[in-house]
């Protein structure tokens, strides 16, 4: 599996629990929309997802994230299972690092 170590500022340490658990939910959520075909819907959660993950140093989770929105914005769904599936892997196999920055 691909590199899943995120490093994270240790500053934020206290807050990534929480976040964890708000994508752990965000992601249930997208499973349901993907599985719906709810394309205005899922690219509004993506981009939520997106912006999140992006801001806490999650690049990865946010270029899935990112690639779903563009999809659902093209109303493409063909793609969205694949990166479901994919974002969820690497989600589940993610490893926090704190660093001091």
């Amino acid at each position: 599996m691909a590199n899943n170590k995120v490093e994270v500022d240790a500053d934020l340490q206290d807050l990534i629990p929480q976040f964890l658990e708000n994508r752990k939910k965000d992601l249930e959520v997208l499973q349901g929309l993907v599985e719906k075909n709810d394309l205005d819907a899922l690219a509004q959660l993506a981009h939520k997802i997106k912006g999140a993950a992006a801001g806490y140093g999650f690049v990865k989770l946010s270029d899935y994230a990112s690639q779903m929105e563009a999809a659902s914005k093209r109303k493409d769904p063909a793609p969205l299972p694949r990166l479901m599936q994919d974002m969820k892997a690497h989600f589940d196999n993610i490893e926090v690092l704190f660093v001091s920055m």
